[in-house]
């Protein structure tokens, strides 16, 4: 028989547990909070305009990419001395954000191409890709995704709510005659592929090219913890998944191309660089795999993310023209 002084002892001794499990558990609750908000913003707040590629090696003397590099910096500096272009602002299909693009129009052609940029970037980082498609005839759409560039938003969406962003940009330039390319590089490309089997995609897109994409968002996210930053996914990609909805509304588990290129009957060229280390290029191979559509692929040696059209430009741009051409 416990005494009276024993009881209470006990009783003392239970609370004092519980309150120590609770401070515990508090302490973990609002740790995994910071934990999960730190990564939903580094990885989705809205940044300033990168040009550069953080992820592509530096080097001590020229190669031929820098030096290709180069060389397109100096065709766009003469393609805007020479030509004019429109600026176009529209809608976001949600109504929450206003949608920002270049218009680059040519007289008495009816092919369009939709240039769709990557992750913490805007237009200006494909201005070169412009230049090749306006010298071959193309008008040129140029957008800002929405949470960069020039238009409004807050978050990056990984190509979800972006993919109905795109599909209302060739919309915009719909027209009985039209006949549009979509073309994107890194989170341009998931978002183009993302788009392929939008049910609101006008006809008259006729084919794709990716560039560098990812197969999921949630693939991506996991691979660049563990590669790039030698983190486990477990628990950080759940706890930040669960801040992320809350917060922005995307679940890191919603944006899938690899799915979205199984309901699409497109032509698709499948491109990427075999040094990738920000899209590993076994998604290449995947997608490629993965799609039952008319395709084709190019895999470029010696190319970092989205670098393939500086480290071999005739080939890459050979490819790409040659392409579509099969399907104009």
């Amino acid at each position: 028989m416990f005494t009276q002084r024993t009881r209470r002892i006990l009783v003392l001794h239970k609370k004092t547990i519980l309150i120590s499990v609770g401070v515990i558990i508090s302490i973990l609750i609002i740790g995994s909070y910071f934990v999960g908000n730190y990564f939903v913003e580094y990885v989705l707040g809205r940044k300033p305009v990168n040009f550069d590629d953080p992820l592509s090696p530096t080097y001590d003397k020229p190669t031929v990419e820098q030096i290709n590099r180069d060389i397109a910096k100096e065709k766009v500096k003469d393609f805007y001395n020479n030509i004019s272009f429109e600026e176009v602002t529209i809608p976001s299909t949600d109504g929450k954000e206003t949608l920002y693009a270049k218009i680059f129009p040519q007289e008495n052609s009816n092919l369009w191409v939709v240039l769709v940029h990557g992750y913490t970037s805007s237009h200006k980082d494909i201005e070169d890709v412009i230049v090749e498609y306006y010298n071959r005839g193309y008008n040129v759409v140029a957008p800002d995704l929405r949470s960069h560039g020039n238009s409004t938003g807050e978050y990056i969406t990984l190509g979800e709510k972006d993919k109905d962003d795109i599909v209302a940009w060739a919309n915009y330039i719909n027209n009985s005659e039209s006949k549009i390319v979509l073309h994107g590089f890194s989170m341009g490309a998931a978002t183009v592929l993302l788009a392929s089997s939008a049910d609101k995609l006008p006809e008259s897109v006729f084919a794709i090219i990716e560039d560098s994409g990812y197969t999921t968002a949630l693939q991506m996210l996991n691979e660049q913890l563990t590669y790039r930053f030698n983190l486990p996914t477990f628990p950080i990609i759940d706890i930040s998944n669960i801040v992320s909805i809350i917060k922005t509304g995307l679940n890191f588990y919603d944006p899938k191309p690899i799915e979205a290129i199984q309901n699409s009957e497109l032509p698709i060229l499948f491109i990427h660089g075999d040094e990738d280390i920000f899209v590993l290029p076994y998604m290449h191979t995947e997608l490629y795999n993965t799609y039952k559509g008319p395709k084709d692929k190019l895999m470029i040696g010696g190319a970092g993310h989205t670098a393939g059209r500086y480290v071999e430009p005739q080939l890459y741009y050979d490819t790409v023209f040659n392409f579509i051409e099969t399907y104009t």
